[in-house]
């Protein structure tokens, strides 16, 4: 077997398949705006339910322990937009 052909170890074009760079700025655009928009509706609720008081309270099924959920949804969709992030980063072509 000559180099001609050995396998090559990447893909010719690294980009994900099926979107355009527009389309992937516009989709990380909607995320960075429903994360503000979480992040206003939670922490208003927060305010309201009392930031300390609620991860404090043990009582299931009160806005405790809606804000403790919402602060658990909020971590993990964070981690998720900035993943989102990074890969628009690594594929972009400027």
């Amino acid at each position: 077997m000559n180099t001609s052909h050995a396998s090559h170890a990447g893909p010719a074009n690294p980009q994900p398949a099926g979107t355009s760079p527009s389309h992937r700025r516009t989709a990380l655009l909607i995320l960075y705006l429903a994360l503000v928009a979480q992040l206003a509706v939670w922490s208003t609720l927060a305010a309201h339910a009392g930031f300390a008081a609620a991860f404090a309270a043990s009582h299931p099924g009160t806005e405790s322990a809606i804000v403790v959920g919402g602060a658990i949804w909020l971590a993990q969709f964070t981690i998720a937009v900035v993943a989102a992030t990074i890969r628009y980063s690594r594929y972009s072509t400027r």
